[in-house]
């Protein structure tokens, strides 16, 4: 049976004193250093743990002695030695890499304001677009942390100001309320964004085919909040109305008296008979009573 070494708070070896390694488990490799001898062991035997926060453990003689004993070998005289888990403060141009990984913008552009003073273990920095709060201003707080173990991560934050040249879409002219938009009426042109403004329409895509809410003037950016899709049905369209009841199908025309999207239920007028009915969407300018919607 393998025996793990005790560990104990260091109350005779100053910190300074410490061997500081990059991981929390502690080989025999990682101990020759300071006892030659241990070079005799596995290298890749297992003497315990670190905490992550970097606080020393001491290792005592009489311990290393046994633990040698137990593999065979004899040692005597091993004195006190100190291991800590080794830590640092992220830096700036660490956290502007992490960023910029993730981003993968040619050209971003990124200024760190603060950032966590907090001693972190040794690993990699990564700063996930997840962790981005909401922008104050000109500046966003990002969440991120240090993986220093297959499972583990310390967390970190930082303030930054970050910038990229971005498209953005604009009307070609004043586009009126309540009006498809076409391709033709909008184009596309580059400024300087933040990356995180997911509020301003980039792609000729995201707008053509859609209705502006309001006038929406020319070479003014649009903002998604200001264009929505049409409906499929607008009071007064004329719809195909598909009715069935039992084995009878029956296809007929009628207005549409309320609006709606597909999936929504609404009221239809019979041109014959004058009389109003309930019909749902399924489609642009088609309504379904009775059936199934495709």
């Amino acid at each position: 049976m393998i025996l793990l070494l005790p560990f104990f708070l260091a109350t005779s070896l100053p910190a300074g004193a410490c061997q500081a390694i990059d991981s929390e488990s502690v080989l025999a490799r990682d101990v020759v250093p300071l006892v030659p001898a241990f070079a005799q062991l596995p290298q890749d035997f297992l003497l315990g743990y670190l905490p992550a926060s970097g606080a020393h453990r001491i290792f005592k003689g009489a311990d290393l002695e046994r633990i040698a004993r137990n593999r065979g070998l004899d040692f005597a005289g091993l004195e006190d030695i100190c291991l800590m888990r080794r830590t640092f403060i992220p830096e700036p141009a660490q956290i502007r890499a992490a960023m910029e990984k993730t981003l993968g913008i040619d050209g971003v552009k990124i200024e760190i304001v603060s950032s966590s003073q907090q001693p972190a273990p040794t690993g990699e920095i990564v700063f996930p677009r997840t962790g981005v709060q909401r922008p104050s201003g000109d500046e966003i707080t990002w969440h991120g942390y240090v993986r220093y173990s297959e499972a583990a991560k310390f967390p970190i934050w930082a303030r930054a100001r970050i910038s990229a040249t971005m498209n953005r879409v604009i009307p070609a002219m004043n586009l009126p309320a309540g009006k498809l938009i076409q391709k033709s009426q909008i184009r596309v042109e580059s400024c300087e964004d933040s990356p995180f403004n997911d509020a301003i329409a980039r792609d000729l895509d995201e707008v053509t085919g859609l209705m502006a809410k309001a006038t929406l003037p020319s070479g003014a950016p649009i903002r998604k909040s200001q264009i929505e899709r049409p409906m499929d049905v607008a009071r007064g369209d004329l719809v195909r109305v598909e009715l069935f009841e039992g084995l009878a199908h029956l296809s007929l025309e009628a207005r549409a008296e309320t609006s709606g999207m597909k999936g929504a239920t609404i009221t239809v007028r019979n041109l014959s008979s004058g009389r109003d009915f309930r019909a749902k969407v399924t489609g642009k300018d088609q309504v379904l009573v009775g059936g199934p919607a495709e």
